[in-house]
């Protein structure tokens, strides 16, 4: 596997990583919010109904039904999201000399970070995530570390190849 640094970044390479990265956080993420939602005492859908407020209101937030227009438009606008950060986190594992679990970690952490500080601190709340209307911090905590973890698995599954 070639690995690109700022002087030979291949842009199959970010395109491919970033593919791999953000498909496997929005995966994991997404079963993590389905999992605190349902644990939350609600249908497993209505965490990943959410994402869709940017565009319904608070009529997604309130959603437990399984349609196109809630669950269809926020499991998209969840793995857009995802794909979004993994192209940030490609980005950053080209900066390595040489990259290893230890840095694909560091690197991970340092950007959910960054993305929990977007979510939350930078963007108006019809741009938040919406998770936070149907899961309990603590669970909510839990997306981000799948986030994390999908971030790092999908670095070490590119590093494989």
């Amino acid at each position: 596997m070639h690995h690109f640094s700022p002087r030979s970044l291949r842009t199959t390479d970010l395109i491919r990583e970033s593919l791999i990265a953000g498909l496997a956080s929005g995966l994991l993420s997404a079963a993590a919010v389905a999992w605190g939602s349902r644990a939350g005492g609600h249908r497993a859908v209505a965490g990943l109904n959410a994402p869709s407020h940017w565009l319904w209101g608070d009529e997604a937030l309130e959603s437990d039904a399984c349609n196109l227009r809630h669950t269809g438009i926020g499991v998209a606008t969840h793995v857009a999201s995802a794909l979004f950060w993994g192209g940030i986190y490609a980005l950053m594992r080209g900066w390595h000399r040489r990259p290893t679990p230890l840095n694909a970690a560091t690197d991970a952490v340092i950007l959910t970070g960054a993305a929990v500080v977007t979510d939350y601190l930078l963007v108006p709340r019809r741009l938040t995530p919406g998770f936070e209307a149907r899961l309990t911090p603590r669970r909510l905590g839990i997306v981000y570390l799948a986030l994390a973890g999908g971030l790092v698995l999908g670095a070490l599954c590119s590093e494989r190849d």
